[in-house]
């Protein structure tokens, strides 16, 4: 039995969020050593700035932040695909993209576009989270009138996306 539990109150499963996925908030500030985002209070930050509680007697550790350890293991949750792009709205749709994925890095230091890869007549984008690939999809079916399919992988927490002209 988990010591946290007993025969009459057993441990209720926390709902999935940013700890499952990361682990419990840790009480020292978490710097990455690539990109500069801070983890303080529970969650991935900009700036150590902004941390108003802020003390010469908390610890710093220097780690690769997730997004920054997903780009280097090669890793993704979120894939858009651009089938049957219109020629003159190429450069247009990807500067959509570009700033979809300012936008959210802007929002939030683990949204990133990985990679954006140009095979052909279609177009990849690579994205470290599910979310932000969901919001491209979306923002280019809005913008340019395209086909949109999303499907979710049951097994992980990967997303295609998918959209044709």
């Amino acid at each position: 039995m988990n010591p946290k539990e007993t025969k009459f109150a057993p441990r209720i499963p926390k709902p999935r969020k940013e700890e499952a996925e990361f682990g419990p908030g840790k009480i020292d500030i978490i710097m990455c050593k690539n990109c500069d985002s801070v983890y303080y209070k529970k969650s991935w930050h900009h700036r150590l700035e902004d941390h108003k509680q802020f003390s010469e007697d908390k610890r710093i550790k220097f780690i690769l932040c997730p997004a920054c350890q997903m780009i280097k293991d090669k890793k993704y949750e979120g894939v858009v695909t651009l089938e049957n792009l219109p020629q003159e709205k190429r450069e247009e749709i990807l500067n959509l993209v570009k700033n979809v994925g300012k936008r959210g890095f802007k929002n939030d230091p683990m949204d990133r576009i990985i990679e954006i890869k140009k095979p052909g007549e279609q177009i990849e984008i690579f994205t470290t989270e599910n979310k932000l690939a969901v919001i491209i999809g979306k923002q280019i079916k809005r913008a340019f009138k395209g086909k949109l399919e999303i499907k979710w992988s049951h097994q992980e927490s990967t997303v295609r996306v998918k959209v044709t002209f």
